[in-house]
């Protein structure tokens, strides 16, 4: 029995003493039928979301793969009932990632060895300055030995000390003698003669020194600072000639090599033999 019928029945109750109006039934069909049209209305609706929540659902299953349980829309409509499916729960799961990021492999360059900048080392040789003769012969200011200047030839000779060179006259007519057991080369002379002025040199002996300490070895700054002043200019430029200390008439000769004393000579300052 549907509610048509059961409101036919209702009004034709005799307990109803209340008269319906004319348009009674017409008013209650209608009002029965708009709230039957608004029940539908109401299930359509819930039907169709329930459509929708499924097929929400079934695309949110079908990524995991479980699909839920839905209730059939034909069910729905013929219950009266408008069945509203929960919405489906989304579980998000995070993932999280570890990524190791491996460091750049480190290059190792062979190490050089740095450059090393080798100093040529110099040396600087000092030449040693000679020692003084042990047994020093000295000369000057007068005399040298037994020997002194302007004797003659016989008085030296006398001596023992000298014997005739091997070339015993100059070209100035002067005689020319050397130590005896000292032969020296012709023509150069260890002790000059002249006939005028008599024994005028007296040099070439290695132990030879004078008093101020100039000897054989000595060196050329030594000698300067000796004896500063020079008796007169002199054309060798290997002698320095400078005048004996204590004795005006006598002059010192000394003979340069390489800078340094290599002969000794006590010498008159007036001689005919050579300039």
């Amino acid at each position: 029995m549907d509610i048509d019928d059961e409101l036919r029945k209702l009004f034709a109750d005799d307990r109803l003493d209340v008269p319906a109006r004319p348009e009674a039934e017409r008013v209650v069909v209608t009002g029965a039928r708009r709230i039957r049209r608004r029940r539908a209305g109401v299930v359509f609706g819930g039907g169709m979301l329930s459509v929708a929540t499924v097929l929400v659902a079934g695309t949110a299953f079908g990524v995991s793969g479980d699909a839920p349980p839905s209730t059939p829309l034909a069910a729905a409509e013929s219950s009266g009932l408008t069945t509203t499916t929960p919405a489906p729960t989304t579980t998000t799961t995070t993932i999280e990632r570890t990524i190791t990021v491996a460091p750049p492999p480190v290059t190792t360059e062979a190490q050089k060895p740095a450059p090393t900048s080798s100093t040529p080392t110099t040396t600087t040789t000092t030449p040693t300055k000679a020692k003084p003769p042990a047994s020093p012969l000295a000369f000057g200011p007068t005399t040298v030995g037994q020997l002194r200047l302007g004797m003659t030839v016989d008085e030296a000779e006398a001596t023992g000390l000298i014997q005739p060179n091997a070339q015993p006259v100059d070209s100035a007519g002067c005689k020319g003698y050397d130590w005896s057991g000292q032969a020296a080369a012709p023509a150069y002379y260890s002790l000059l003669f002249s006939p005028k002025f008599g024994l005028v040199r007296i040099g070439g002996r290695a132990d030879a020194e004078t008093p101020e300490g100039i000897y054989d070895g000595s060196s050329e700054e030594d000698v300067r600072a000796v004896y500063p002043d020079q008796a007169k200019p002199h054309m060798g430029r290997n002698e320095w000639v400078t005048p004996v200390p204590g004795n005006p008439s006598a002059n010192y000769w000394l003979v340069l090599s390489k800078h340094v004393v290599t002969d000794v000579r006590l010498e008159l300052a007036t001689q005919d033999c050579y300039q």
